[in-house]
Parts: structure tokens; sequence; C-alpha cells
């Protein structure tokens, strides 16, 4: 067999990044060829005291001057009534929550997650749709893309008065 079949038959998924240098040169070189990476492309870092350092990635870690709070709310929606649930984040904070509600018919609460800046008047405003359903029930995480509310526009199309229990932890204040 010779050596440019051997390549044609070859992966080479990371060798773009040149994670495993030794056994790519190598394998090049028994071909007849030699790739060299470019300066550009990180080297895989030595162990220090059996650790390697990975760097720290964007978006993996940030602090927050909005105090940190941890709360459960019961949300009255009553029958055929909408109200919004809102919560201020600023930038880049993030909260997890998790909320559900207990009806005959789950599919008549609509439900819009979402997050607006606050308008200046006569000017636009920036809106984001984060999750639209009728699932009677969510969990999940939000860094706010920006400052401004976030939060739930609850809308019950029931015959029946409900309450929606909702947790969230994070960094927020409950707007009024």
């Amino acid at each position: 067999m010779n050596s440019l079949h051997s390549l044609q038959n070859l992966s080479l998924l990371p060798f773009n990044r040149c994670v495993n240098r030794s056994r790519a040169l190598l394998m090049l070189m028994s071909a007849g060829m030699l790739l060299q990476c470019t300066a550009d492309e990180p080297a895989t870092p030595t162990a220090v005291n059996g650790w390697i350092e990975f760097p720290l990635s964007e978006h993996t870690y940030s602090a927050s001057n909005t105090p940190f709070l941890h709360g459960h709310y019961a949300i009255p929606v009553p029958a055929g009534e909408a109200l919004e649930y809102k919560l201020r984040l600023n930038e880049g904070d993030t909260i997890v929550y998790q909320w559900s509600v207990e009806m005959m018919l789950a599919g008549l609460l609509d439900v819009e997650f979402h997050g607006h800046t606050d308008r200046e008047p006569g000017a636009d405003g920036l809106l984001m749709f984060y999750n639209i359903h009728r699932n009677g029930q969510e969990s999940g995480t939000l860094t706010a893309p920006f400052s401004g509310i976030h939060g739930w526009y609850l809308n019950n199309k029931s015959a029946e008065d409900i309450v929606v229990h909702l947790e969230v932890a994070g960094f927020y204040t409950v707007e009024p």
C-alpha cells in the first residue's frame, strides 16, 4: 500500500489544532509530506503538578453588582385575564428558574418568556422572546442579553382562577 493511499484513509479531525503533533508529524513524514502548524494555533500546555490549565472561555465566569436573591413567588392569574410578572436584570446577569401551574387544562395558559429594554419616550426599545408555549411548566436559565425587564407574560384563557408557582435564584430584582 502506498503512502498516498494511507493518507486518504486517515482521519485528521483534530489536526487543525495540532493537538497531537508528534503522531501527525510522524504519519505525514512516513507519507513523504510535512505540514507545519501556524503560529496562531494553540500548543498543548504542559502539566504543572499534574494539572493542565484550561483557558477560561467567554461567558464561563462573570461577577455581578446585583445582590443574589432566591425567591418563591405565588402569582395569581384570574380566569380570563393576563398579566406580566417582571424581573429586572442587568446585561450579563444570570437567573435559574422553574415555574409550574396546576389547572384542569394547562394548554389554556399562554406563556411568553421574554425580555425588553426600558424605552425612552418616542424611542424604540429592544424586545426578545426566549420561549413561547402552553406546557404548564418550565425550568431553565437565562443570562440577560441586555439590561431591562425580563419575565413572563401569563394569559389565563381558562374559566378558573389559577396560581403560577415560580422559584428564581440569581442576580435580579422583582419589578412592581
